[in-house]
């Protein structure tokens, strides 16, 4: 992959030109990300039409990661102190956010209803700045079951892909 392709997929909503790229550059690059989770359809609409979102170029760990890096973020769920009525123990300030930053599946979210401070809309409104409305914010972040490529991102991926450079 040339530099200049790569930064062209990595750039926000721009997809490369079916000319950038020989057919068997195509067919190899396909291969590959259909063992990170894409499918012949989703690889075509990302790489030569559509492009990707912000969201779909840094993966949904590292969103996690900026939006708890976040300091009115992290201080409102290291100022939570439980609440009996949800099992927590009053006064254990500081385990929502640790816990909010566990890979186990839908934990994430959870956190982030259990705070019930805005959190939630504050994510949306993170996400949403990063292409991924409300409404697939809340349906795919309730179940956090991603494939590998929404999970680390399609920098990610391509970083693991290499082939020589077109000439």
């Amino acid at each position: 992959m040339t530099k200049e392709n790569l930064e062209k997929i990595t750039t926000p909503l721009q997809s490369l030109d079916a000319k950038d790229i020989s057919v068997e550059e195509k067919k190899l690059l396909s291969d590959f990300m259909q063992t990170k989770g894409f499918s012949v359809a989703t690889f075509y609409l990302r790489f030569f039409k559509n492009g990707f979102s912000v969201w779909e170029i840094i993966g949904i760990n590292e969103c996690k990661k900026q939006f708890l890096a976040t300091p009115e973020i992290a201080e409102l769920l290291l100022s939570y102190a439980g609440d009996e009525a949800q099992g927590d123990d009053k006064g254990d300030k500081g385990h929502l956010y640790t816990l909010a930053k566990s890979d186990k599946a839908g934990v994430f979210y959870d956190c982030l209803k259990r705070a019930n401070t805005g959190l939630c809309k504050k994510f949306f409104d993170f996400m949403n700045e990063r292409g991924m409305s409300t409404g697939t914010v809340i349906k795919r972040f309730s179940t956090d079951n991603w494939k590998e490529w929404e999970a680390n991102g399609i920098k990610h991926c391509l970083s693991q892909f290499n082939l020589k450079p077109t000439k």
